[in-house]
């Protein structure tokens, strides 16, 4: 579970909220719906009800779940402060996005690819079984499906590039890990509908991409150093990419958590000006 409430389970309260609202738009898909009244269908939903009705109603992404601009804005700030101390490793980085649920951090990570606006998922510690455990693996939905990034966190501070700009220990590390699962996943696709059930809205069946292997939309990420570790000869291996890996360093995480940061403060800032 991404946070504390199990959205599989709804008070009463909740249900009553969902009820109502969908017998409003009901009535009104008789007829027509305006814009107004569909903006007025999801005021009436309970934030939940989006978890709720998801594929996985513990790790839906919701564009607008609970985080304030005083969150947002101290979980960036932490986030930058924390990889730049010289003593932060890589489970450090894990354990203060799980502990904080700064999930927005690993949603702007879909910034960098042309899916997940539609639908997104994040799964943390996602098993590949027996042998290995993802670090994250995000789901996104674009006009023609899902697509799959499992990624890999690795040290931001030490062995990371040679000094000719080669890549050292840190990402040679990840780039391995994600060759193996890249192994397992050709062998074992299949075998994720088992993993995925785990989580799965048992009120829904998945749509065909869970279960039948397109490596078209699979991709994988490590993400590893700063940006001062990195030369003209790493730039090249980061755009060239290792054999269907994208490498990235912590600054652009720390970018892309920027982005999003300001994206969704602006989503906030309306939300209140409704509100009054």
């Amino acid at each position: 579970m991404l946070f504390k409430k199990d959205y599989r389970i709804l008070s009463e309260d909740e249900l009553n909220q969902i009820e109502k609202a969908e017998n409003y738009i009901a009535d009104l898909k008789k007829k027509g719906i305006s814009v107004d009244q569909l903006n007025i269908f999801h005021k009436m939903l309970p934030k939940s009800a989006y978890n709720y009705k998801s594929y996985f109603p513990n790790n839906y992404l919701h564009s607008g779940y609970d985080t304030s601009n005083e969150t947002l804005d101290k979980g960036l700030n932490d986030f930058i402060n924390l990889i730049k101390s010289v003593e932060t490793d890589e489970r450090a980085i894990l354990n203060f996005i799980n502990k904080n649920e700064y999930y927005f951090i690993l949603d702007s990570i879909f910034f960098k690819y042309n899916f997940g606006h539609h639908d997104a998922y994040l799964f943390k510690e996602f098993e590949l079984p027996p042998n290995y455990i993802v670090d994250y693996l995000l789901v996104g939905k674009n006009s023609s499906g899902y697509e799959f990034i499992f990624i890999e966190f690795e040290h931001p501070n030490k062995e990371v590039t040679l000094i000719d700009g080669s890549l050292g220990n840190s990402f040679r590390k990840g780039i391995k890990q994600i060759e193996d699962w890249d192994e397992w996943i050709d062998a074992n696709f299949q075998n994720l509908r088992t993993v995925f059930k785990k989580y799965q809205n048992t009120n829904k069946n998945l749509p065909s991409e869970f279960y039948e292997l397109d490596k078209t939309r699979i991709h994988y990420l490590v993400i590893a150093g700063q940006r001062k570790h990195f030369n003209e000869k790493t730039y090249r291996l980061k755009r060239k990419g290792i054999n269907n890996i994208k490498i990235l360093h912590y600054d652009n995480l720390i970018e892309t958590t920027d982005w999003i940061t300001r994206e969704k403060k602006k989503l906030n800032n309306i939300r209140d000006k409704i509100r009054i």
